[in-house]
């Protein structure tokens, strides 16, 4: 009888020992079949009081979850340190991620490394902006010549198509930059008695230095009474300097990118209007081509544009404007 009941115990603990080890393995198979693959979103900046690149972030997030990937956001708080960002893609490259998504500081200096990310199969989509190579691969922005075309029109309109312009940019390097103060100038070569000042100044993404910048050109041609921001920040800088002094009146300010203090100016008319972009779409797209290449295994040349528009004072409170001024607002 004892000997019946020691075999029914043995029988017993081997059953339990059997059914861990099957959950066990069925977890370890879990895991394996269920780990998300890891997408990289490297920002020019992840400085959270710029409100462009949040946006940009929260359209990864939506992506991450709707995609089932993991996004891990990085980039350096300086938005013009190059040599950062070119350090945290080294970094990413021994990870061996799946994809990358990234928005470029320097068109030409990170070119050895984008180029190194794609030698190593790694999938790159390029955000906002692009890199100089010939390997294929998407690209998601704004049509920025065209955009800031549009800008020049307006510039051109609010001026009585005459008038001496300013042009500031946030980054000589950054292609952004290039493509807007491009298009901005070559739309104001129509308009005769417009003369468009040859220097170009650069804020490096700073306000505090857009704000010092504008006061050299306030100084150094008192006869402006129209001056373009390339960005959010530039835009900002400038506006102070010529709310400081009293000339929100004489000069007239048009530029790139939103936040609530740009439409505050906007409706205390020191800016007259801003072309709006589309950054939440910029993250989400981005990491919806990089899971779409990873999975075909195939790399191709594509540009993806994600439209912008046009805000100013009579425009700003149209239930459309409201919704891409203000993406998260209940």
């Amino acid at each position: 009888m004892d000997k019946i009941k020691r075999n029914i115990l043995l029988i017993s603990i081997l059953f339990v020992v059997l059914i861990f080890s099957a959950i066990n393995t069925l977890n370890l198979i879990n895991e394996r079949n269920y780990k998300k693959p890891v997408v990289y979103l490297v920002l020019k900046t992840i400085n959270p009081n710029i409100e462009f690149w949040e946006s940009v972030k929260k359209g990864a997030e939506l992506a991450s979850v709707e995609f089932e990937v993991d996004v891990i956001v990085e980039g350096a708080i300086d938005e013009t340190n190059v040599e950062v960002q070119d350090e945290i893609l080294e970094e990413i490259i021994k990870k061996k991620p799946k994809a990358i998504v990234l928005a470029v500081t320097d068109y030409k200096k990170i070119q050895p490394v984008a180029e190194k990310i794609l030698e190593e199969g790694i999938t790159l989509v390029t955000i906002d902006s692009d890199v100089k190579t010939d390997y294929k691969h998407s690209f998601v922005a704004t049509n920025n010549t065209l955009a800031a075309k549009k800008t020049g029109k307006e510039m051109a309109r609010i001026l009585g198509e005459k008038g001496q312009v300013a042009v500031m940019t946030h980054f000589y390097a950054s292609t952004t930059a290039k493509e807007r103060e491009q298009g901005f100038r070559q739309e104001l070569e129509s308009y005769k008695d417009i003369k468009v000042i040859d220097k170009t100044w650069y804020c490096n993404s700073d306000v505090n230095l857009a704000y010092q910048k504008t006061l050299s050109i306030l100084k150094e041609h008192p006869e402006v009474n129209g001056i373009f921001g390339s960005n959010e920040v530039a835009i900002l800088g400038i506006a102070k300097a010529i709310s400081d002094k009293g000339l929100s009146n004489k000069i007239k300010l048009i530029g790139f990118d939103s936040n609530p203090e740009v439409v505050q100016l906007i409706e205390e008319d020191v800016i007259d209007a801003v072309m709006v972009q589309r950054p939440f779409n910029m993250g989400y797209i981005g990491i919806k081509k990089a899971v779409e290449e990873t999975k075909d295994r195939r790399k191709q040349k594509e540009f993806i544009d994600t439209g912008c528009v046009l805000i100013t004072k009579e425009s700003v409170y149209e239930p459309e404007n409201q919704k891409l001024i203000f993406p998260f607002s209940k």
